[in-house]
């Protein structure tokens, strides 16, 4: 059921990058977790950017691209509290595998196909 627009999703993107932004100081990480935190949520923000939808500004990534590497990155929160060696800390690690499974679920439900006048715009017009 795709029921997240583009612009919807737009939101939510901006809104995670600033979650991995803000959680180390909210949540108490230590420092590998919050190093990745930070530069998840740069990382995210910018990919929203240049993603080709109706918040991001350069609209240089289509929009279905995009939600490739959502997915890969999902799955990548998910295990990064083992692969980077936080798994002991339990803020760090729940928030990690919460925001991948999340992530999962916003990219199930996004409509990556959904046409409007600014997403599929090219970046130049």
């Amino acid at each position: 059921m795709k029921i997240l627009s583009p612009t919807i999703h737009g939101v939510l993107d901006y809104a995670v990058g600033a979650a991995f932004l803000l959680a180390p100081t909210l949540l108490g990480f230590r420092e590998q977790a919050a190093v990745l935190s930070y530069v998840i949520g740069v990382l995210f923000i910018g990919a929203a950017i240049v993603t080709r939808y109706p918040l991001g500004l350069l609209k240089l990534l289509p929009f279905p691209v995009h939600g490739v590497i959502e997915t890969i990155m999902a799955l990548g929160f998910i295990a990064a509290p083992w692969l980077f060696g936080f798994s002991g800390q339990p803020a760090a690690r729940n928030f990690f595998v919460v925001a991948g499974v999340a992530l999962l679920a916003v990219v199930a439900m996004t409509d990556y196909k959904a046409t409007s006048s600014d997403s599929s715009r090219p970046a130049h017009a």
